[in-house]
């Protein structure tokens, strides 16, 4: 019984950490949780989280279909990191292509409260039922609005690409895909102006720059024309002057004036050096045709005359007649000489005069430019200004007006590609919401449940009992109605001897040989079946063939007058023996409560804790083998503690489910641990079943023995 009813302190220890859902709770500890005690809790409490879990669980639905009926539309936005170019030259912000950081920065300014403010502007939310927020003025009207839109409005980038998501929740599906579609051409329009606008606002600033620039040139230009004509400049071409093209061509023309002379001279004087052997020693270039012809004529005359004077002889007419053609011809060769000499001469001269000449008008070219070289540089400097004021107008004046035609005309590198359609279920699901109410209503009914374990400090469980100072738990007593008394005179108590076998084996101390035990039955509070335990185990050990004496030590309202009792045995000091009952029906000896003979100024608590006491349970020891004591209840009763210190073991009983913790522990405070354990009583074996099924089963067995 003991094995099978009670749990040593030892075991106490070792189950100090699983999960006990019936402790106090300010000494629960949940290190370990203990499958089985999970299970018995939810055995006990089904129906009651069931019905938590469907109340709950339908009011969460409920409220779900009002709270979470949303629409959520989504709009995709794609930034194309391909370059496309319809004008050579683009605007002045170009496209953004495969820049990653420059698409999470699109983002970022989305989210923020001027684009937002700005998509309220357009859209009119703030008169919106669904968006419009209260404000104290209209600017605070809009920044509120602006705010809840943020909450409603999601614009992501999906995850490393180039697509951006543009998702609005709302209750209405046609509103949420006409924000979404509304905030992804806000986007785009952004961007877009951002370019167009920085290009149009960049051609006017150029246009006031070229107003400017254009007097600027004009000046320049002025101030270069009348030093021009002041100095009587002409342009040649080529950034030269007509005075420096001259200078340059009168010097190419004197060097080959010079050239010219020299030439002239040599030829004149290797004329002159020839003298009359010239027509044979001059070169062919020097020779004339005339002096050629002339030489050939004189080659063939004297060759004839050779001829003829060999055959003919010297003094022939025909030889003398050829020598006269060859003097002749000598004298014209000689005649042509004196003429090419004469021309020779007259050439090197006029070619020396031509040189002089030319010296003359390069010496008087360079003296002019060397008197205009000042005015020449400065000339220079409002030429150089004038020419670099004229470029950067021409090129401002070029890009403003490639700006004003690329307006319009570049292709945008952001579009929608997808636009946000209204949907046709809400977000979540019904399905969803479902789920989610019933798990959210299971873990209401779970938490009720627990609760109310923990609000419930009765004493239930082995368990319970033993924490309460680590005291040994004897077993569970049922309860059971009393049987009807055969006549006024005795008081029949229910029949408990089928849960007292085992219980009393290990009730008993170790006798002495000389003296019996003294065994005190206690409880916090009346009520709690004190006195049916306290006959019941006086019975049962009479029947084993021990003396027992039963000792009422608590006043009893089930008689109608008191007899002659332990108090008057207190009181008076009479004869113990006198006020002995024998109890036939349970083959024990009864010591009744007494108190018929007390003197008015006696009290209880002086008479059950004085000398007189001691003496009338020594002489009990010595008379009976064992004494029961019914004793008072420990917490309204103060000589409690007395007996329990008289009694060499003590039993509290604790009625299943209605002796609190609290008072357990108060009451067990001033008995002696070592020497009490606990009986739990009226148990319903049913209930008992939810909490601990061993006991239960254990005592619906040997329900069913008897």
């Amino acid at each position: 019984m003991k094995n099978s009813l009670s749990r040593s302190r030892s075991a106490a220890g070792g189950d100090e950490d699983v999960l006990d859902l019936w402790r106090e709770p300010s000494r629960r500890a949940f290190s370990i949780i203990d499958p089985g005690a999970v299970w018995l809790f939810l055995r006990r409490n089904a129906p009651r989280i069931s019905a938590t879990a469907a109340v709950a669980s339908m009011l969460m639905f409920g409220a779900s279909l009002f709270i979470f009926n949303k629409y959520t539309a989504t709009a995709v936005v794609m930034v194309d990191p391909r370059s496309a170019r319809v004008t050579k030259s683009g605007g002045v912000i170009s496209n953004i292509g495969g820049d990653a950081i420059a698409i999470e920065s699109i983002v970022q300014v989305a989210k923020g409260q001027g684009f937002l403010a700005e998509l309220v502007d357009e859209m009119n939310l703030a008169k919106d039922p669904y968006f419009g927020a209260a404000g104290a003025t209209d600017e605070a009207r809009r920044l509120a609005t602006a705010e809840k839109l943020a909450s409603k409005l999601g614009i992501t980038r999906r995850g490393t690409t180039y697509v951006i998501d543009i998702t609005t929740t709302t209750n209405s599906a046609e509103q949420s895909a006409r924000l979404a579609n509304a905030a992804a051409r806000k986007l785009i329009e952004d961007q877009n102006e951002l370019r167009s606008g920085t290009s149009f606002k960049t051609a006017q600033e150029i246009e006031a720059r070229l107003a400017e620039l254009r007097g600027r040139v004009s000046r320049a230009e002025e101030a270069a024309a009348q030093l021009k004509a002041r100095l009587k400049v002409t342009d040649a071409g080529q950034g030269n002057t007509l005075l420096e093209r001259r200078i340059f061509e009168l010097n190419q023309q004197l060097v080959l004036a010079g050239a010219r002379t020299a030439e002239e001279r040599a030829r004149y004087e290797q004329l002159k050096k020839a003298g009359a052997s010239a027509g044979e020693n001059l070169p062919l270039t020097m020779q004339s045709s005339v002096l050629a012809a002339l030489r050939n004529d004189y080659a063939r005359l004297t060759r004839q005359s050779a001829d003829q004077a060999t055959v003919l002889g010297p003094r022939h007419p025909a030889v003398a007649s050829l020598n006269a053609q060859i003097a002749d011809v000598r004298r014209q060769i000689n005649a042509e000489l004196a003429r090419m000499v004469s021309s020779a001469r007259t050439e090197f001269l006029e070619a020396e005069q031509r040189e002089a000449d030319l010296s003359r008008q390069l010496k008087a070219a360079q003296t002019e430019s060397g008197e205009l070289g000042p005015q020449m540089v400065k000339l220079g400097e409002l030429e150089r200004e004038a020419k670099a004021e004229r470029a950067v107008y021409e090129e401002l004046l070029g890009r403003q007006r490639e700006l004003a035609q690329v307006k319009g005309l570049e292709p945008s590198d952001i579009r929608i590609v997808s636009p946000a359609t209204p949907p046709t279920k809400p977000t979540p699901s019904r399905l969803l919401l479902a789920i989610g109410s019933g798990v959210l209503g299971l873990i209401a009914g779970l938490a009720y449940a627990i609760l109310r374990e923990f609000r419930q400090t009765t004493l239930r469980t082995a368990s319970q009992a033993e924490r309460l100072g680590g005291v040994e738990v004897l077993g569970f007593l049922p309860m059971l109605d009393p049987p009807a008394a055969e006549d006024d005179k005795e008081v029949l108590f229910p029949d408990l001897s089928p849960w007292l076998v085992e219980l009393c084996a290990d009730i008993p101390p170790d006798a002495t040989d000389e003296e019996g035990v003294v065994l005190l039955i206690s409880s916090a509070r009346r009520g709690e079946g004190r006195s049916t335990i306290a006959a019941n185990i006086a019975a049962y050990l009479a029947q084993g063939g021990d003396r027992v004496l039963l000792i009422e030590g608590d006043k009893s309202d089930l008689g109608n007058r008191p007899h002659f009792g332990l108090l008057d045995v207190l009181d008076s000091g009479e004869d113990l023996k006198g006020a002995l009952i024998d109890r036939a029906s349970g083959g024990y000896t009864l010591l009744p409560y007494g108190g018929r003979t007390v003197r008015r100024r006696s009290t209880v608590g002086g008479l059950m804790s004085g000398l007189t006491l001691r003496a009338t349970l020594k002489l009990a020891r010595q008379w009976f083998d064992i004494t029961v004591i019914d004793g008072p209840p420990a917490l309204e009763a103060p000589h409690a503690r007395f007996l329990a210190a008289q009694a060499d073991r003590t039993i509290f009983v604790a009625e299943w489910d209605r002796t609190s913790v609290s008072e357990a522990e108060s009451a067990l405070r001033g008995l002696d641990l070592d020497n009490v354990a606990i009986v739990y009583n009226k148990a319903d074996p049913e209930r008992l079943r939810l909490y601990d099924p061993e006991q239960s089963h254990q005592m619906s067995y040997l329900a069913a023995a008897a």
